[in-house]
């Protein structure tokens, strides 16, 4: 599947979780602008929306949020590629007609769209899928054909056939709703369905052919209309199954060819179509041809041998005897008809000289460019050899829009990947788009590799020309060609180029860069200073990047930091507020959600330039308090400003922070930091010697070795994320090593709580996956420390199967919690922690026996697992 921006699942996630009654309408357009990206943008709008209507049925209930996602949920369904976004959407729940019903219920579905939905699951690859969208279509017929007056139900029929029509996606499955109403018990219904109540449009089509009780509606013209079409189809099978010697001479192709008249554009349309893919390679027809000739008068073979190929020569001028005014235009125009494909390259280039013989035109580049093939098979195969072609035998040179100003932009020498100027043509890139999103994506990707290789800043020019909306496409170009621009010494002049053209696009490619690679943010600002497009790009770039870029240029003087983030609060109040906390919580605790770092391989240094700032975001935010209405924001600022504080001393007297070569982690730093993970994960450091080195280093006064320490940690907290992909050997060794950080109080304050929630997190994950055996063996390491934290407990009461994995565990913390609650504590409550675990810390306990918690560590403990959104599972 294409890639999207690291940062779109969670912007999304973000809306979902921000909602109130006063924002509904900008959530709204918001998500729907998201499902702009395409069907993967489609797809992820669609799971995490879904992910909030609890659809197994769980208590919890937002009527106001579902009454906003029922109609992200329609404006999706109105969308092309509908069936797919819906069926991948599903793809991690258990289909079952119940929940199909529950959801039509949550997003108070009408009739035709019940039946929508169901229809749509029928393009699944899963077979149970697809059998439980037919029934519940069923079931839904069925309830209304049950109706005692069958007007109303007739007239529900109409509408759904309406609703599925009007449909650019639906209406494929009008011919399986059909079927499904044939299938019911009431013919009486389905007789009177059949022929008042289609509407004429749907009676003048062939969506019903096949069906038995439809034939009986039909009258007799429309039946005249189809033995046409039957016939017009069949005339290339026709000239197969005769082979090669229908071309044998002009006097035998024009006897049979004189069978078929008159020659419209629609028959020598499948004609050349089927005579380009059996070049070569039929069997020896003969025979058949003979007795065929024999049997409708026509004069015998003597004794010329059978071809090996079509006589292109003897055919073209056949038709044109027979067909002088034959429009060739209208013949290509014709080609989308089911079973046209080109097999391979031989059988393109026969059919493109074919048409050179038979027409001296340009080939009409709008019959395949222009809009998308119902047969889009057809139309890849067509394309896929196209824009490979040699210019002799193809060109995209005479395309309606072309790419403009390609010689060169502002020094900077392009390459046009191909002679036939195929990625010149804004038409072809506009219709791989549009395949793209009709679930074609996997083959236009495989088309574009050798322009990404050869010529990947025409192909990104071409995006940007372009005037449809953001797309798939758009997003894989970008997200491939744009790092390579940036890191490009000569690449300010085609981003120049860029931001005049569609200064979207530069800014997607910004936010896309710096999710991919953080450090890329300061060679952004260097280019955004040098092309003078900084303020444009602060006002225009979303609110994650534009505090790290503004902060970024506040370094070197470029922006008034504190005026910047002060009007942007006064702007944006709340909101912006939040993302300012966010940053701070990122650079202090050294790890970003967005941040696509691998294993133990982060950099520190960046995080060290904006380090430089935190005091002065700090002051600008507890200045502009009054502005935001969320108390819980508020809160929130004044524990992190008390974190910060404690962590940095010199920011009490209002000092900067030191600068990355005096507090940051250097690359050596690093590199001896991850050295210890690989000795300890290849087993040549033990778990117990690891930690008995960091708790050296933490109490150590060398600088080097507690900064060390600090590296180590922050990048197992950043490591987290990856461990469900660890083998399992590799887990457990984590798993051991993340509880004993916290049993032997290596971790305190905020981080300790954060240990502490990764564990909890864990825990909650199904008992049969990888992350819970983390959280289990995790827990084992500090069971004896649990009594310090009382609410830490009921919550790990609260996961109901690990009652049953680990009931011994969970007896444990049930005795710890009665001793607390009772006030009496009992000297061997730590000991019996040994039927858990060997292995416990030494208490620090009052003078009555009671366990003394962590200060500050208990206080953030708390605030995190009371929040109810930590429990949301």
């Amino acid at each position: 599947m294409l890639r999207l921006s690291s940062a779109i699942p969670s912007q999304i996630r973000f809306l979902l979780q921000s909602f109130n009654e006063a924002n509904a309408d900008s959530v709204f357009k918001e998500l729907c602008q998201f499902s702009e990206y395409g069907t993967e943008g489609s797809i992820l709008v669609l799971q995490t929306c879904l992910g909030h209507l609890n659809l197994h049925g769980t208590d919890l209930k937002n009527p106001q949020l579902e009454s906003v996602i029922a109609s992200v949920f329609k404006y999706i369904m109105d969308k092309p590629n509908f069936s797919t976004v819906f069926s991948h959407s599903l793809r991690s729940t258990e289909i079952s007609e119940k929940l199909l019903d529950y959801l039509s219920n949550v997003l108070q579905l009408s009739v035709p769209e019940r039946i929508g939905i169901g229809l749509a699951l029928s393009d699944s690859d899963n077979l149970e899928t697809v059998m439980c969208g037919k029934n519940f279509c069923m079931a839904q017929i069925e309830e209304f054909c049950a109706n005692p007056v069958p007007v109303n139900s007739a007239e529900q029929i109409q509408n759904i056939v309406m609703f599925l029509q009007r449909s650019n996606d639906l209406s494929k499955h009008v011919d399986s709703f059909m079927q499904l109403i044939s299938l019911t018990d009431s013919k009486d219904l389905t007789q009177f369905v059949l022929t008042p109540v289609l509407p004429d449009e749907l009676r003048e089509t062939n969506y019903l052919r096949g069906m038995d009780f439809f034939h009986e509606c039909r009258d007799n013209d429309f039946d005249d209309i189809l033995v046409e079409m039957e016939k017009e189809m069949s005339m290339g099978d026709v000239m197969k199954e005769l082979g090669y010697g229908c071309t044998v001479d002009a006097l035998h192709c024009k006897e049979i060819l004189s069978l078929f008249l008159p020659l419209t554009e629609i028959t020598l349309s499948r004609i050349l179509g089927t005579i380009a893919c059996t070049y070569v390679g039929l069997e020896d027809h003969q025979n058949t041809f003979s007795t065929f000739g024999l049997a409708l008068g026509c004069s015998t073979l003597s004794d010329s041998q059978s071809l090996s190929s079509w006589n292109v020569d003897v055919l073209v001028k056949t038709i044109k005897q027979l067909a002088p005014n034959t429009n060739w235009i209208r013949v290509i125009e014709n080609l989308d008809y089911e079973g046209f494909y080109f097999p391979n390259e031989e059988a393109f280039s026969f059919f493109m000289s074919l048409y050179r013989y038979a027409c001296q035109d340009s080939f009409p580049l709008h019959a395949i460019c222009g809009s998308i093939w119902k047969n889009t098979e057809g139309q890849l195969s067509f394309l896929k050899y196209a824009v490979a072609a040699p210019p002799e035998v193809f060109t995209f040179a005479h395309s309606a829009r072309q790419l403009p100003y390609v010689d060169a932009v502002h020094g900077h020498k392009l390459q046009l990947g191909h002679a036939n100027h195929a990625w010149l043509s804004l038409d072809l890139l506009d219709v791989l788009c549009q395949l793209a999103e009709r679930g074609h994506a996997s083959s236009v990707q495989s088309l574009l590799d050798y322009p990404l290789k050869h010529c990947p800043e025409v192909l990104l020019l071409g995006m940007a020309h372009m005037n449809t909306a953001y797309n798939l496409i758009q997003c894989e170009v970008l997200f491939t060609v744009f790092p390579m621009i940036i890191k490009d010494t000569g690449g300010s002049s085609m981003i120049l180029h860029l931001w005049h053209v569609n200064p979207n696009l530069v800014l997607r490619g910004f936010v896309d860069a710096h999710n991919l690679e953080p450090e890329s943010m300061v060679r952004i600002l260097d280019i955004c200073q040098e092309l003078k497009i900084l303020s444009s790009v602060l006002e225009m770039i979303p609110s994650p990047s534009a505090i790290r870029l503004a902060v970024l240029a506040s370094r070197k003087e470029l922006v008034d930091l504190e005026k910047w983030l002060g009007n942007n609060l006064t702007t944006y109040k709340d909101f912006f507020f939040e993302e300012c906390l966010k940053f701070l919580k990122e650079i202090q605790f050294g790890r970003s959600q967005d941040f696509s770092a691998r294993p133990f391989h982060h950099s520190s240094a960046l995080l060290n330039l904006y380090m430089e700032k935190i005091s002065t975001i700090l002051k600008v935010l507890k200045a502009h308090t009054g502005l935001i209405t969320s108390t819980k924001l508020f809160e929130e600022m004044e524990n992190l400003h008390s974190i910060i504080m404690e962590s940095n001393p010199k920011l009490q007297n209002g000092e900067a922070t030191e600068s990355s070569t005096s507090d940051g982690y250097a690359d050596d730093i690093e590199t001896e930091a991850n050295s210890y993970f690989h000795q300890m994960f290849s087993g040549q450091l033990t778990i117990e010697a690891m930690v008995q080195m960091l708790a050296q280093f933490k109490e150590s006064s060398v600088k080097r070795e507690h900064s060390i320490f600090e590296c180590m940690i922050g990048n197992l907290f950043e490591e987290y994320r990856f461990f469900p992909k660890y083998p399992e050997r590799q887990l457990r060794i984590a798993a051991v090593l993340f509880g004993s950080i916290i049993k032997h109080q290596l971790v305190t304050h905020l981080t300790l709580g954060i240990a502490l929630r990764g564990v909890l997190d864990a825990l909650r994950k199904p008992a049969d996956s990888k992350m819970f055996v983390f959280g289990t063996k995790a827990l084992e390491q500090f069971v004896d420390r649990l009594i310090e934290w009382p609410q830490y407990c009921n919550h790990i009461l609260q996961i109901s199967h690990l009652r049953t994995t680990h009931s011994e565990l969970v007896a444990f913390i049930e005795r710890a919690l009665a001793r607390i609650s009772s006030g009496h504590l009992e000297s061997d409550g730590v000991n019996n922690a040994s039927a858990i675990h060997q292995q416990g810390p030494t208490q620090a306990t009052s003078g009555n026996g009671e366990v003394i918690g962590s200060g500050i560590a208990t206080t953030w403990a708390a605030t995190i697992f009371s929040d109810p959104a930590s429990t949301e599972k």
